[in-house]
């Protein structure tokens, strides 16, 4: 700016010397000149302070106040797409996915080749589930910078949730190409490759993730679900239980170590797992129900399987399973009265499922209400639950099998043919 004024001042000497009655004329000039020039400098300057201001807030998480600082900026000039990129991201970071799509979209407008305006502006569409969009602006990210890594790994994401895997393999490939130590393309390619069920390759990319950066903790949830999907219980296990040291309040991962130690009968071990899980996750019913499953299955303690299914029937009262098991875990503790009304409400919920009358019917014979058993049972047996293997075992029924009446009732559904071969039926010979 000092060169300009001293080329303006000079070049105008000679013109006073030629024409000193101009010197009003001259000043007026001058003064319109600098102000000129110093408005356009401090303008660009205030533009571009604006911008690192409001990057400084972005970083510290203040998105509004960068999202301001970013605005005053794009008003001073408004061809500063920086600025809008910048905005673009303190947007994604409000969550404002679609403000964060036009910012960079107007970014791209005024310059075209802005590679990171590309890749950002597919992370936003990615957020609205716009796979194709996203992986498009990340193939052009590409395009205009093919040493992107970041944006190898991101269409790589695309294309798995595209269920490109190939593809994907492809991406993640190249990012560790570009970048051999890097995890995140490993933890990518084997992702991509277990949803493939491509278990025996997947598990070296995310061991050697782990050989990068032992404190991964998606390394070994992936490397553990992968080892799981191969039957190797022990290994998963060990890497799960690697999780929960690594990040303990990844609820998942407690839930898999439930479902291990579960399967291996270690039920003090399953039960503690799924708790911590619930204690996690207390609005998520399944970990109550499984719970309680291992009470009422391994453990035969029906006092403390019936309240673990009442926790997750408050959360879930549509589930025909949970309530099923809460009704005998109720009917195995002599609280007829209860059993009877969880079944009601599985008859109220699947009017039409021949099980919720046969269960109802086999609480009312235990609770001595024979009439009532009869009438439900025949509802059970007219909608087809002709599982006399069932029948005969059921010791609930025993204090109606022997009446007459369940005996023609029985005989209405089936032939003497098949009733043969099922002695105990009507009787309680050979029974424990």
């Amino acid at each position: 700016m000092v060169a300009s004024i001293l080329q303006y001042l000079t070049f105008n000497k000679i013109i006073l010397k030629l024409n000193p009655n101009n010197m009003k004329g001259y000043f007026d000039k001058l003064f319109l000149y600098v102000l000129i020039l110093i408005t356009n400098s401090l303008s660009a300057q205030t533009a571009s302070e604006l911008n690192n201001s409001g990057l400084a807030k972005y970083n510290a998480k203040d998105y509004t106040g960068a999202m301001t600082d970013f605005t005053k900026a794009i008003a001073l000039n408004p061809k500063f797409d920086i600025a809008y990129h910048n905005r673009g991201l303190a947007k994604y970071g409000l969550k404002d996915y679609d403000g964060s799509i036009q910012d960079h979209s107007k970014a791209i407008e005024i310059n075209p080749s802005y590679a990171n305006a590309f890749n950002d502006r597919g992370l936003a569409k990615s957020k609205l589930k716009d796979y194709t969009g996203a992986m498009q602006d990340y193939s052009k990210a590409i395009e205009f910078n093919p040493a992107y890594i970041v944006a190898y790994n991101n269409r790589g994401l695309m294309r798995v949730a595209l269920k490109d895997y190939p593809g994907a393999i492809a991406d993640y490939s190249k990012s560790i190409e570009l970048k051999p130590a890097a995890t995140e393309g490993y933890i990518g390619r084997g992702n991509a490759k277990l949803n493939m069920k491509d278990y025996k390759t997947a598990i070296p990319d995310f061991s050697k993730a782990i050989e990068i950066n032992p404190s991964l903790p998606l390394a070994f949830l992936y490397r553990g679900n992968t080892r799981y999907m191969l039957k190797d219980e022990d290994g998963a296990l060990q890497d799960f239980i690697k999780v929960t040291l690594l990040q303990p309040g990844n609820s998942n991962v407690f839930f898999n170590i439930g479902a291990i130690y579960s399967s291996q009968k270690k039920s003090s071990e399953a039960i503690k797992a799924y708790r911590q899980y619930s204690l996690l996750e207390p609005g998520e019913w399944s970990g109550y129900k499984n719970t309680a499953d291992i009470y009422y299955v391994q453990l035969s303690k029906f006092d403390s399987s019936s309240f673990y299914y009442n926790k997750a029937w408050q959360i879930k009262k549509n589930d025909k399973e949970i309530i099923e098991r809460y009704g005998y875990s109720l009917l195995k503790q002599n609280k007829t009265t209860e059993a009877i009304a969880m079944f009601k409400n599985q008859i109220a919920l699947l009017p039409d499922d021949p099980i919720g009358y046969y269960n109802l019917g086999a609480a009312c014979s235990f609770g001595r209400q024979p009439k009532e058993s009869l009438m439900y049972l025949d509802k059970a047996l007219e909608k087809r639950m002709t599982d006399l293997a069932t029948w005969q075992a059921d010791k609930n029924l025993d204090n109606v099998r022997l009446l007459e009446d369940f005996s023609k009732m029985v005989k209405k559904y089936f032939t003497k043919e098949i009733l043969v071969k099922y002695p105990l039926l009507f009787s309680f010979a050979g029974r424990e």
